[in-house]
């Protein structure tokens, strides 16, 4: 059985060191996750991190789908559609969740700015979906009642 498995992880490591030589898959990460949004106790800190003093429009270009009753909180299914011309980035944030940022995605003009993810809630609370497009900043907000936490105490 040992045999097997170093045989299977020389394999994968042999796979591995041949697609990064070829550039197939990329060495570092392009993106950085904003550590200080994260640790963020509220929402209008996030806000104030992310955004700085700009004003956000509330909207209804932007669609939330999440379940009404979210049975298991630390598997809740959200799909955000932004039909906004020119859509930049998104933000998803849970108000009641110890550290309210769940998403942070970028856009190209080659991609549909739609976003699709599981996310964890910690309490019935509203999602908020903040989209930058045209350099204008866009909300769009979701109740979910979550029946069973998911964040943990």
């Amino acid at each position: 059985m040992e045999r097997r498995c170093f045989l299977q992880a020389g394999l994968a490591t042999a796979e591995l060191s041949l697609l990064l030589a070829s550039g197939l898959v990329p060495t570092r990460v392009l993106a950085e996750w904003p550590s200080d949004a994260f640790h963020a106790g509220n929402m209008a800190e996030i806000e104030r991190i992310l955004f700085g003093d700009a004003q956000i429009e509330d909207t209804d270009q932007i669609t939330i789908d999440a379940p009404d009753i979210a049975e298991n909180g630390a598997k809740v299914p959200v799909d955000v559609r932004v039909q906004l011309p020119g859509a930049e980035s998104l933000v998803l944030l849970s108000e009641k969740n110890p550290f309210p940022l769940l998403a942070q995605a970028h856009f190209t003009p080659e991609v549909e700015s739609d976003l699709s993810v599981r996310v964890k809630m910690g309490d019935t609370g509203n999602l908020v979906a903040i989209v930058e497009a045209d350099g204008k900043l866009y909300r769009a907000v979701r109740a979910v009642k979550v029946a069973a936490g998911g964040c943990g105490a």
